[in-house]
């Protein structure tokens, strides 16, 4: 049953992570393409999977997965509106007897795209307005707290659904030769709409995400060259921070360190790979994975990740 299991992780991250035709078709595809639907592609989240729990104070992992595919949608190749549909699942592997798999994390959402108008509309570079309706929820019933009083971590009830709305930025701002920047600025809120009562004044229902993110691209000496050559990028560096507000168990409105998330990402694609690459993230924040989300880890982790952009 354990072999099975990390057979169906190992064969779902590939079928997220690797694309489904022949190299041709993806140059083809790639070629075809608009800055507007690059774009789009290079802010689709990359499916991962870690070596462990990393270093810090996670609880002992066998690994942590993302699986992360999503569809693209649209009309023709010079569109001004797109949309993708995606169903991440998050999922931890615990190094337990048995190797469990507590309540992964699913989430399902919708985002509409608008292109923003400006002068290098139709050249290199495409910038434009998302909107996000996504859900999270760890598919579990049972009461949000144990009978000591504490979270249910393993069966409690967690259940939410969010709007994001935000404007995605492709505009080199650092004076570096060979990348690519983009930034990601949002809001994130949680109306009071199908959640767990019990999230009231503990998790928060409104947040501010900032991504900032560079792709660096071998032999290239400009981003027309890439997209003449149709490069693949060699290393990708990505910044995000999230700002949490509301009532978060009395938490002070400043206090950082229940506040502020940070990740810090570094992956490397080595020649002999065409869509994996090797990463290092250091996260220090609120967990992320369903109920655990009372608690603040800090963690330093290696890993295996897709590249999302093409």
């Amino acid at each position: 049953m354990k072999r099975l299991l990390c057979l169906i992780v190992f064969l779902l991250f590939n079928w997220a992570g690797f694309p489904l035709r022949s190299v041709a078709g993806v140059t083809d595809s790639v070629a075809a393409e608009n800055a507007f639907f690059r774009s789009i592609r290079a802010n689709q989240a990359e499916s991962y999977i870690t070596f462990g729990q990393g270093f810090g104070n996670m609880e002992p992992l066998v690994f942590e997965a993302l699986i992360a595919p999503y569809f693209l949608l649209r009309t023709n190749r010079d569109a001004r509106l797109g949309a993708t549909l995606s169903s991440p699942i998050i999922l931890r592997m615990q190094a337990k007897e048995s190797f469990p798999v507590r309540a992964p994390s699913y989430m399902p959402g919708l985002t509409f795209y608008f292109q923003l108008p400006d002068k290098a509309l139709g050249n290199q570079t495409s910038s434009y307005l998302f909107l996000s309706l996504e859900h999270h929820s760890n598919g579990q019933y049972e009461p949000f707290f144990i009978e000591d009083g504490s979270y249910n971590t393993e069966t409690g009830n967690f259940s939410t659904n969010f709007l994001e709305l935000g404007v995605f930025v492709n505009q080199n701002v650092l004076p570096f030769e060979k990348t690519i920047d983009y930034f990601r600025t949002s809001i994130e809120w949680h109306p009071d709409v199908v959640r767990s009562e019990e999230l009231k004044g503990r998790y928060s229902f409104l947040r501010w995400h900032n991504s900032f993110r560079i792709f660096h691209f071998p032999g290239q000496d400009s981003f027309k060259k890439h997209h003449a050559n149709l490069e693949i990028p060699r290393v990708q560096t990505k910044v995000e921070t999230i700002w949490m507000f509301g009532d978060m168990e009395g938490a002070a409105f400043f206090d950082a360190g229940e506040r502020f998330n940070l990740s810090m990402t570094i992956a490397y694609r080595p020649r002999v790979l065409n869509d994996v690459s090797l990463f290092v993230n250091f996260y220090s924040g609120k967990d992320y994975y369903n109920m655990q989300f009372f608690r603040r880890i800090n963690t330093l982790r290696l890993g295996l990740q897709a590249f999302a952009f093409k």
